[in-house]
Parts: structure tokens; sequence; C-alpha cells
């Protein structure tokens, strides 16, 4: 058995347990070469833009390695027919039903994303209220594609300290709105805008975390990490709420809302990145890699799914240890993403005692990396 590291390393502190794992697709599987009959199709854009779409579509869709998405619009209409929270609740519920815990039991309650329904109240207190939960500790945190595993680990923390029992940790991202052409306007319409139309997806996970060991499956939190390493690096994704104060007006003039990646600078120093981040986490943990089995990567794009089985796994020991990811039946739903994954790999692998996975996830934003540990108790 690995012994616990960072968070757990005195006798006082507890062991924390994943208890139960859920996540929510909305409607039918969307082939990625229907999406636009979904979002609607950009016509408007400058022509030299539309120009570039077409030409680079067959080559992103390579690269992508994306099969089919997911979306809350409803494919005649393009209204929603979900939130983030209801999508929230939905996988929440299976959670807690995999888990066998009632929703009283829960103590604490961690939403994290960087979509919400709602500046104010939080989507924490949103979830609460749906699940009819009378009282309990709730948190919101703010961020894409880390946030969930920011928190994991502050909610396995607290249950380590003994501070709260049983924790449910959920995430929901709804990236299609944003992307259909209603939305968008057009006229101010990037390349990497549209790219990012053909992988983003929507989506929602939950897990249920325990102080008390929840019987067969025994799956134990190790360690999570966080980091940023971004401070002198310029953004690598942006999504502006309010640029410059409340012109609304303004914004969608300019453009300043859709939601951009810097798919080159991505490219560029994104595998570095990652790569060196990977390595501070394994030292940073103490891990002994010799036991993965699993290597879960909440990465956007086939090719740096690529990079990463042969740079990454270089830095696991156990030469058998695979890489999972089913973003290609899926699409990307930022850091929902990571728990759709790990709910369909427990549902379709057998693992056996001690055996380690490692979830490991890249925030372009401003560069972060999180990372969480779990391993098959005896």
């Amino acid at each position: 058995m690995l012994a616990r590291s960072s968070f757990s390393n005195t006798a006082s502190q507890r062991d924390v347990y994943v208890a139960g794992i859920g996540h929510f697709l909305p409607g039918d599987p969307i082939p990625v070469d229907s999406i636009d009959k979904i979002l609607g199709e950009i016509t408007k854009a400058p022509p030299n833009v539309l120009r570039r779409i077409h030409r680079i579509r067959p080559v992103m869709r390579k690269l992508l390695g994306i099969d089919f998405v997911h979306y809350v619009l409803d494919p005649v209409t393009r209204k929603p027919t979900e939130s983030n929270v209801s999508m929230a609740v939905k996988a929440a519920t299976k959670a807690l039903n995999s888990a066998g815990v009632s929703p009283s039991e829960i103590d604490m309650i961690v939403y994290a994303g960087a979509f919400f329904d709602y500046m104010s109240p939080p989507s924490s207190t949103l979830v609460q209220e749906r699940l009819g939960i009378d009282y309990c500790a709730e948190m919101a945190i703010h961020s894409n594609c880390t946030s969930i595993y920011k928190a994991i680990q502050v909610a396995s923390d607290q249950i380590s300290l003994g501070r709260y029992h049983t924790a449910l940790v959920v995430t929901s991202q709804i990236s299609s709105t944003c992307f259909k052409v209603e939305t968008l306007n057009e006229e101010h319409v990037t390349v990497e805008q549209a790219i990012l139309r053909w992988f983003l997806s929507d989506g929602a996970g939950a897990m249920v975390l325990s102080d008390k060991n929840p019987g067969p499956s025994k799956l134990r939190v190790v360690d999570t990490y966080i980091e940023s390493v971004g401070a002198n690096l310029e953004n690598g994704m942006t999504g502006f709420a309010a640029p410059g104060g409340w012109d609304l007006l303004e914004i969608y003039r300019t453009g300043k809302h859709h939601v951009t990646q810097d798919l080159n600078r991505v490219g560029k120093i994104g595998p570095k990145l990652t790569s060196e981040a990977f390595e501070r986490m394994l030292n940073a943990t103490g891990l002994d890699t010799g036991s993965v089995k699993c290597l879960l990567l909440n990465l956007p794009m086939r090719h740096l799914c690529t990079f990463a089985e042969v740079t990454l796994k270089g830095l696991v020991a156990n030469p058998e240890a695979r890489l999972y990811s089913n973003i290609n039946m899926v699409g990307y739903a930022g850091p929902a993403a990571s728990l759709i994954s790990l709910d369909h790999y427990l549902d379709n692998n057998h693992l056996k005692p001690h055996d380690v996975l490692i979830s490991f996830a890249v925030e372009s934003s401003k560069w972060m990396h999180g990372a969480f540990i779990l391993e098959q108790d005896s």
C-alpha cells in the first residue's frame, strides 16, 4: 500500500475514500461533422477567416481526434435544455446513488468550474438547494480545467483533517451556448475561436469523498497536486466576462466576449510545461510509480495525448501502465472531462489491490496543472 504523503502525514489524519462517482452528458452524441448543424454555420466572418476555416478543418479533425460531442442545445431551436446547475445535480445524484449516500449525509459541497449560471448566488448553494440539503459547508472554485483538481484537494484535506466527513465535489461546463452563431459576433470571429467549436463539449461530473471505507470499491485518495507556473507567461486561453467595466454592448460589438485560445502557443510551450509539471508532481508526492496502472489525461486534443503517452509514460516506472482518455467519444467538457473519463474507466476496467490511477490536467488559461492520485486499497 502506498504511503500517504503531503496532505496526510500525521497519525491523527484520516484516510479519504472515493465513495461514489457520477457523470452526466446532455443529449445524444453529435457526430463532429454535424457540429455546424447544431451550433449554426459561421458565414459572416471575414473572407480570409472563412477560407482558413474551411482549409484547416480536415487537418484539425485529425489533430483533435474528436468523433462525437454533447450539447445542451435543442438541435432545432438551439435553446439550452439544461443549465450548469441542473447538469451538476444530475451528476451528483448519480454519484450519491453510487456511494449509497443520502444528500442529508453531505456536510460539504465544493463546486468547481469556469462557467456559472449566476454570478451570485454561487453554484455550490444552488446544487445544495436542488439536492434538498438543509445544512452544509459550501465552496465554489473559479477556474477551468484544473478547478476539479483544486476542489478534490480542498475536500480531501478537509476530510483528512477531520473537519468534515462526507463531501460532494461537483463540476459542470456548458460550452455550446458560447459558440452558437446567435451568441457570436461573426465579423470578429477568429480561426482559433472557430476551432474551439470542433472539440469543446458539455457535461458534468461528481465525486463523493468520505472518511468511511466504502466497501468493495476501496478506492483511496493517496494525494493531490496543484500548481500555477504562468505568472511570467502570456495567457493561453481567455474568456472575458466584462472587460473594462459593464459596457455589454461594447463587449459584443468588439467580440471580446468570445472564448479564445492561442493554439499556436499551446502547441509550442504546452508540451514542455506539461512534462516538467508531471515530473514535479511525482517528486512532490513521492509516488512509487511502479504501481501505476493507468494515467488518465485531461487534455483536449489527441496530438497532446500522443505526446503525453510518449513523454509522461517515460516518467512512470511500470512499463505496463497505460494511458486513457475517452474524449474522442464525448468531446472535451473542461473540468468535467476528468470525472467523465474516470467514471467510464472504472466502469470498464477491473482494479487489483494496490493498483494506482493518476489523473493529470493542464489548464492553459494561465498555465496551471493539477493531479489526483487514487489507489485500490486491499
